[in-house]
């Protein structure tokens, strides 16, 4: 006779888990709310060394002992040598669950070898299937019952609550629960999220290392012991100084020691504001600014100003408008401006320098909504692409630049600085008026269903000027492109379309009508102008 998982691996929506959907749509108020009914439902004083057996009791209330089935699944606290055993996801029946460890005794069953294997797994990893074996199991029970204790070790436990005296459900209940909700919203800055997420990661690794030294004082010689406990107090004195760092993050009121405050502005109305950055400037180019802004916009707008432009990305609502004037701006996330605003220069665009700073894959990524660029360069150093288009992105007299291109390396060969200007991405939609693309491997990536309007621009002193999949709307008019080192304009023909890769000018476009709509556009000292690949 089969064994009852054997007989269910065959059966895919058999294999379906119940969703883990804990916290989801809760407040943070809600979900200490929660955790208080069901961990300490007396409201009783609980110092940090007792939540273990908190946590146990709860389990031993709640979770079926023995003759479920659920998906094993690996997270960053399995061992490495069970994830090197066994391919995760993996349909295990629990044997048994050992409460004061919270772990689990699983049979796992692989199709391929008809042996039996056992493993002890830690409960958090234990995924419950929504359809049992046994329907006596009450198993939404059991899984209601490890969402709360696996969200609470992932998201509220830190190294040091061992040592906590007061009352944990008390003091830091709140306060634990609290930044993760906020780290959900995505409301805080960059800087204070990767910094936040580097100490908790140093001291779970510090952690680690302490409970090694710990069995090696119990195991070393005399010799060693004092060179081991030097060590020991070493890690501790670490841990102590990422504690305070970690606390201050936590508080509100004293995150600013750290990163500076970052006002979480409440719009009285859905209307747009303006956002000035006011940085290094003279008064007499204050005053010109704000000559220009007058002239820009109603002198009864109310304005509100930042010391940076990262500041105001940060502080900023859905199509704000945000105005900077002469200097280098570096920004580093664009926060809610990706889903729409508008970002204007005051002055000569040459002046006004945008340089996405952070090192990521891309400069800048617009997800949706509307969002217009005016007036600056934007300077891309080493980005897989300057601007991803997801949504519908305007420029008018802007300058993309990237790196050096043609830079000679040791080798003699030529470097690629940056690889796309713009990457527009299905769906997209690019505007480009009285622009510049220059210094790109290839200067717009447009993909299939992508837009793209380039009217009095210019694309210069790139590999690939534009690069377009057959299926894409391409409208060029009183355009530019020169100095392109392998093409000018291509397209990347259907696999249904029968022919040979072909080169030659303009004339070739009106292959693909349904792609290009071409009015005066200028081809200049390009290695090829126009290639169709089949």
């Amino acid at each position: 006779m089969d064994h009852p998982i054997k007989s269910l691996q065959g059966k895919t929506n058999v294999l379906e888990t119940l969703p883990d959907t804990y916290s989801c749509r809760m407040s943070a108020a809600e979900i200490v709310e929660d955790l208080k009914r069901c961990f300490n439902p007396e409201n009783e004083f609980v110092k940090g060394q007792e939540l273990q057996q908190i946590i146990v009791y709860y389990a031993e209330q709640t979770v079926e002992p023995v003759g479920w089935q659920a998906l094993w699944m690996s997270d960053s606290k399995t061992s490495s040598t069970l994830k090197a055993k066994f391919k995760s996801p993996m349909l295990v029946e629990v044997n048994n669950v050992d409460y004061q460890s919270l772990e689990a005794l699983v049979e796992v069953v692989n199709e391929n070898n008809e042996e039996k294997t056992t493993e002890t797994v830690l409960l958090t990893e234990l995924h419950s299937l929504k359809h049992q074996e046994n329907d006596a199991i009450t198993i939404e029970a059991t899984h209601n019952a490890i969402q709360r204790i696996r969200f609470f070790y992932n998201h509220l436990l830190l190294p040091w609550d061992c040592d906590v005296q007061e009352d944990w459900f008390q003091f830091h209940l709140p306060v634990r629960v609290g930044m993760f909700c906020e780290l959900r919203s995505g409301l805080l800055n960059q800087e204070t999220v990767v910094r936040y997420h580097y100490l908790l990661s140093e001291a779970n690794e510090i952690e680690k290392k302490l409970q090694e030294m710990a069995l090696k004082v119990e195991l070393c010689d005399e010799e060693m012991e004092d060179e081991v406990v030097g060590s020991i107090t070493e890690l501790n004195s670490k841990l102590e100084q990422i504690q305070q760092d970690v606390e201050i993050i936590l508080n509100p009121s004293t995150r600013m020691l750290l990163f500076g405050s970052k006002v979480t502005r409440v719009k009285q109305n859905k209307d747009p504001e303006v956002l000035l950055v006011v940085q290094d400037q003279t008064c007499i180019s204050l005053h010109q600014t704000l000559n220009r802004l007058e002239s820009e916009f109603s002198p009864q707008l109310n304005i509100r100003c930042y010391p940076s432009l990262q500041t105001a990305l940060d502080d900023c609502r859905v199509d704000d408008v945000i105005v900077i004037s002469k200097g280098i701006h570096n920004l580093y996330n664009v926060n809610s401006f990706r889903h729409g605003g508008t970002l204007i220069g005051i002055g000569a665009k040459e002046d006004i320098v945008v340089h996405p700073g952070s090192n990521i894959e891309v400069g800048l990524t617009f997800d949706d909504g509307n969002v217009i660029l005016k007036n600056f360069t934007l300077l891309v150093n080493n980005k897989q692409s300057g601007i991803a288009v997801k949504g519908n992105v305007s420029l008018e007299n802007c300058t993309l630049r990237g790196s050096s291109l043609f830079d000679e390396t040791k080798n003699g060969e030529n470097d690629v600085g940056s690889w796309k200007g713009f990457y527009v991405a299905p769906q997209g939609k690019l505007v480009l008026k009285q622009s510049r693309i220059v210094n790109f491997d290839v200067g717009l990536r447009v993909r299939a269903t992508g837009q793209v309007f380039l009217s009095a621009s210019e694309v210069e002193s790139c590999n690939i000027g534009i690069l377009a999949e057959q299926e894409t709307s391409i409208h060029i008019s009183n355009c530019e492109f020169k100095q392109c080192k392998e093409y000018a304009i291509g397209v990347e023909m259907d696999s249904d379309s029968i022919g040979e890769t072909l080169h030659g000018e303009l004339e070739l476009l009106q292959m693909v009508p349904e792609t290009f709509r071409i009015n005066d556009c200028r081809l200049i000292e390009n290695e090829v102008n126009v290639k169709l690949e089949y």
